[in-house]
């Protein structure tokens, strides 16, 4: 493991001082994923498909209301969602937890996968045809700014796996899944607080950490782990934007960014939440750690589910001819050299073509503003640009009403 803050650090770190710029590219990077929320509207369309989809799903199945949780998973229910560059789609992943006495007379994956694709059925005009995925259903919402991927689950009473789920595989027949214990152990990772070596931030930029996060919560000024996902997988989606197919199919999955970015934040929390002196050196530590808790074992990657430690995220890893461990290799080191380059000078010498290339064209106009704001000599706060943060998204367990299932 990591104790000390490596070269490439050191080195960012001491431009930063020495230009005393920490602030200024603190509030950049603050603009920039203020800029990256999604609009009102797009949040408001998106919900009211969703509460739409609930009502549908029970009545097609002939089920109580009561009797279904419907529920976000992945980014928005983890509060690491990006707005989607250009006119791509926002993508909202949805599971659908089904009675357990809907099956338990034939449990058969395939039966209750098929049974559940023609129950989004009946409804084309506004959600397009359910395309069938591995594990989901994709709904394309024609016209809309936005897809659901919407994966059928079922109980698994006996939880021989250790997960309260189940969802058709069509290589494993039922494959376990525990999305709400995944989110509830990244949330209580990304809700510590780092204690920096430097004057108190003013009073009315603190933020309370939230115990569990709603979707629709604004995200505290220092909530660093969430903020460093978000600006890796920006990074990462510009990257690839322009990269041919056979590069984009082996790109970095989140599931693993997220994953291992909250191991080295547990890990530097644990063993130095005391001894950074800003938000922006944790985001470095936290990137120059990630590789750290990829563990190779009898020549094969893992990446456990830290909550379900017989789900390898990098299971591809192992079946590709190491495409996809060579691929995150590559962008990793990559993030490190656009951070260093970008980072090592004054944000008004920035470079623009720089800040395109790694964050796009938001970050581009995000720091225009930061340096009209400059000249405009306007007061300056820690990460003043995330309070115009507005995640207002409400996909609070939904429906049908009555639903047990809660957005953690």
């Amino acid at each position: 493991m990591i104790q000390n803050p490596s070269k490439l650090s050191e080195r960012i770190i001491q431009s930063l001082t020495a230009h005393n710029s920490t602030q200024s590219w603190e509030e950049l990077i603050g603009r920039l994923l203020g800029r990256l929320e999604l609009p009102k509207d797009v949040r408001a369309d998106a919900e009211a498909a969703y509460e739409r989809l609930g009502h549908q799903i029970a009545t097609k199945l002939q089920l109580e209301y009561t009797d279904v949780q419907v529920y976000s998973q992945g980014s928005m229910r983890t509060l690491t969602t990006i707005r989607p560059r250009s006119n791509e789609k926002f993508d909202l992943d949805i599971v659908v937890e089904l009675p357990d006495y809907l099956y338990k007379q034939n449990p058969d994956p395939e039966v209750m996968f098929k049974d559940f694709g023609q129950a989004l059925k009946g409804n084309e005009s506004v959600t397009g045809s359910p395309e069938e995925k591995r594990r989901c259903w994709r709904l394309r919402y024609p016209g809309k700014s936005f897809y659901f991927d919407v994966t059928p689950a079922i109980p698994d009473p006996f939880r021989v796996t250790g997960a309260s789920l189940r969802v058709r595989d069509p290589d494993t027949r039922w494959s376990p899944t525990n999305p709400k214990d995944y989110a509830e152990w990244f949330c209580e990772h990304a809700n510590k607080r780092f204690t920096f070596q430097r004057l108190a931030i003013d009073e009315i930029y603190k933020a309370e950490a939230h115990i569990e996060p709603l979707p629709n919560e604004t995200i505290g000024l220092d909530d660093i782990l969430r903020r460093a996902i978000q600006l890796m997988k920006l990074h990462r989606t510009n990257i690839y934007w322009n990269a041919d197919e056979r590069h984009k199919e082996v790109q970095p999955i989140s599931i693993i960014i997220v994953t291992l970015a909250t191991r080295a934040f547990e890990h530097l929390y644990n063993t130095r939440h005391n001894s950074f002196t800003s938000a922006i050196e944790v985001v470095l530590a936290v990137v120059e750690d990630m590789p750290n808790y990829i563990v190779k074992r009898d020549e094969k990657y893992i990446i456990a589910n830290p909550t379900l430690p017989t789900e390898n995220f990098a299971d591809r890893w192992n079946s590709d001819e190491g495409l996809r461990s060579r691929e995150f290799k590559q962008w990793h080191k990559r993030l490190e050299e656009d951070l260093e380059a970008l980072l090592l000078g004054e944000v008004k010498s920035a470079d623009e073509d720089r800040i395109r290339s790694v964050f796009g064209n938001d970050g581009v106009e995000a720091w225009k503003e930061r340096i009209k704001a400059e000249k405009e000599e306007v007061p300056r706060g820690i990460l003043r640009g995330l309070l115009a943060v507005d995640s207002t998204l409400n996909l609070n367990t939904v429906v049908p009403s009555g639903s047990k299932g809660t957005l953690g």
